[in-house]
Order: structure tokens, then sequence, then C-alpha cells
């Protein structure tokens, strides 16, 4: 079986959740025999491919012209949406007064991409629940979560500890690229205020906000980090807080979760549908809500959570529930 993944062209470039979900979904269906390849080109010559996958409704135009060219070409089209309305982000306070009405305006054209593809992988039966509240008619589905990496599994805080001998023997992380919308500010000041020491892991998507949350002296900034060495930074940390205005449902509380980890978890989008009542979770608008979850944490067994996602949620699991869903539109 031959695919053709097509995502924003800078996927790379600006990595996202969305980045991780593509290169792991194709890592793990190669393991499977599944040949997957990758095309940004809106005008790509699809015929040699079995279908043709679909990443990512959010940034709608580059996936609209990719929709567009496998239907003129009479393929079959697999969409993962990776949804979440962002009303209550887009209307916060100091958010751009055009961003709601750009998203507005760009709905029909996600409407038509849901109605007219040929099956959907929404990563939850949440984000699916939105979908149908959000739009008239949609195609059939299949739900096919995220994961975290097989080989995360047994990993000790020792590579990180060697790596970074001046780290604090205890200590917050978070995960995710440095922007509003991960909400990174509001978990600088809260750790701020109660003396507990937080590690930031990942890009800088936003240079001012990112001056924002340094300074507090309480934070410190390492950069990327992947693979091994990450989920040592995972396993060596006391909790990892996402504390988002959304997500579906934070690919960096899975994998923490996977190593071992305390998961605090923002409560809005899908998190609960994959951590049950095992993360503490906290409300974007409420603060008491995350002092709580930060003071609960160090009490907190991260047990019984990393058994439940090493159990139902590594990349090798998923990608047996991505070819069902391949074959099940191929059949």
């Amino acid at each position: 079986m031959k695919i053709l993944f097509q995502a924003r062209p800078d996927f790379m470039k600006n990595p996202a959740g969305d980045t991780v979900q593509i290169v792991s979904t194709g890592q793990a269906l190669k393991a499977l025999g599944i040949e997957a390849h990758f095309s940004s080109d809106p005008n790509i010559d699809v015929s040699s491919y079995d279908l043709v996958h679909i990443f990512n409704i959010t940034r709608i135009k580059e996936s609209y012209m990719f929709f567009l060219n496998a239907q003129k070409q009479g393929k079959k089209i697999i969409i993962s949406p990776i949804y979440w309305p962002p009303n209550a982000y887009l209307n916060r306070e100091g958010a751009s007064s055009n961003a709601l009405a750009a998203w507005k305006h760009a709905q029909p054209m996600r409407a038509r991409l849901l109605r007219e593809c040929d099956l959907l992988l929404p990563n939850s039966q949440i984000e699916m629940d939105v979908l149908q509240q959000d739009f008239l008619k949609i195609a059939d589905y299949h739900v096919t979560p995220n994961g975290f990496p097989d080989s995360f599994i047994g990993t000790t805080p020792k590579l990180f500890r060697e790596q970074f001998p001046n780290m604090p023997a205890e200590f917050v992380l978070c995960a995710a690229r440095i922007s509003p919308r991960k909400n990174q500010l509001w978990l600088a000041k809260a750790c701020h205020e109660l003396g507990l020491s937080l590690v930031l892991l990942g890009s800088i998507n936003d240079p001012n906000y990112y001056k924002s949350v340094l300074n507090f002296s309480n934070v410190t900034h390492i950069g990327t980090l992947q693979g091994q060495l990450l989920a040592s930074a995972y396993a060596a940390s006391k909790a990892h807080a996402l504390p988002s205005w959304f997500e579906t449902p934070g690919l960096s509380s899975l994998e923490a979760s996977a190593c071992g980890t305390v998961v605090i978890s923002t409560d809005q989008g899908s998190p609960k549908e994959y951590f049950q009542d095992m993360a503490l979770y906290v409300h974007p608008l409420d603060n008491t809500s995350l002092h709580t979850a930060l003071e609960q944490c160090y009490n907190a067994s991260p047990l019984p959570l990393m058994q439940h996602i090493r159990k139902h949620y590594p990349w090798s699991r998923v990608a047996e529930i991505t070819l069902e869903a391949y074959n099940k539109v191929l059949s």
C-alpha cells in the first residue's frame, strides 16, 4: 500500500503537534510495510498512490488545495482534522480582533472537506462530537488517537541529569512551543508564586511573549530536545504541565505520562478522553486551578496514568488503527 501524506509546507521548519503526528504515523506505518510519502505540492500527480491523507484543517488554505487536487484526480481522501474551535483563545484579552473573523470566514472551506472526504480520523470521540456540533453534514469517521514513541518506555532521568547537571533537583517541566496558546506565562507566574522551578523545552513561537515568560527568575529555557534526551527530561521532572487554551490532547502530556511523570493538563479539548481521572486538570481562566494542581502534583502518583497510556497509546498501536482506517476506505 502506498499513501501520500499532505500538510502545510512549513511543517518541519515550524514544528508543532501536527509535525509529530505526521512523522510518527509515517514511521510506525513503515514498520507495518506501508509506504508513506510526504508532499506539500498542491498540484502533485497522485495517480501512483492508493489514497491521499491530509493533516490539519486549522491551517485550511493549504489543506483545501490538496483536497481539490486529489478530488480532481478521483483519489480516495482521508483527513486528520486536528480540530478544536479556538473561540475562547481568540477572544482572550490582548488577542487580535481580526483572528476570530478570519477563523469564521474559513469555516465553509473546512465544511466542504469534512463533508466530501472519504473518511475522517479525529484524534478522539470528543473531537468528533465537536465537529458534529460545528458542521451540519460530515463524512464517516474512525477515531485514531495520538501516541507516544514506543522507545520512551523504560526511560530514566540519567541521560538528562548527565547533560544538564545544573538543573534543580525538583522542577516542573513544560515541553511545547513557547506561545500564548500554550499559556507558559500563566504557568511561569504560578510557579514563581509557589517557589517552584520551571524548565521549558521547545521552540520560540512568539519572541515578545518569550521575553515576558523569561522575566521570572525561576524559569529556565533549554531549547528543543528530541528522542531519548527528551524522554529522560520527562522522567527527571516532578510534573509536566501543559495549561494551554486547548489541546487534542497534548502530545507532550502523552509522552510525559508514558515516561512516568505526573501530568497537569488543560481541561479544554480532548485530554480527559485520554487521561480520564488520572491527571490533574486546570482551566485557563481559573488561577486557583493551576495553583492547586501544582501543589497537588508533589503528592500524586504517576503510575496509574503511565500504565494506562503505555497500554493504549504507543505509536505502534496508533499505526495499526490508522491501517484499519485505510483498509476500510480501500475496501
